[in-house]
């Protein structure tokens, strides 16, 4: 495959993703009471719904910036671990794989979008006063 498909498959992930935490993460605010209930039933209190939607709508935020994709992808697989496990506590099959799904993608977008935080990190210039 060639780089410039790798950059096009690699951009149109990281905008799927976006496009699921935006989702995600809204629908917890548009409908809380909904989620609340689910939240409810797996055995965390409601307060986490607010946390959750706003890890998932910062992690979005996150993989539009450049320098913050690499880490946003990483932070968000790292969220979503728990979303599996709490899918396999419950024994929800189909939403195992669908937040594994989610999890492996956030890592690999994570883990390729790294370097332009390193390189924008490494370029930076330090501010002498």
């Amino acid at each position: 495959m060639s780089t410039n498909r790798k950059a096009l498959l690699l951009t149109a992930v990281t905008l799927i993703l976006v496009a699921v935490f935006l989702m995600f993460g809204g629908g917890k605010f548009i409908d809380p009471v909904k989620w609340i209930d689910k939240f409810a039933n797996w055995g965390y209190p409601a307060w986490f719904v607010t946390v959750t939607g706003t890890i998932e709508l910062l992690g979005a935020i996150g993989l539009l910036i450049p320098v913050l994709r690499g880490p946003a992808g990483i932070g968000l697989a790292m969220f979503m671990v728990g979303a599996v496990v709490t899918h396999i506590v419950h024994a929800e099959i189909g939403m195992i794989f669908v937040a594994g799904a989610i999890l492996v993608a956030s890592a690999v977008v994570g883990w390729l979008r790294l370097p332009e935080t390193i390189d924008f990190l490494r370029t930076r210039r330090p501010v002498h006063h």
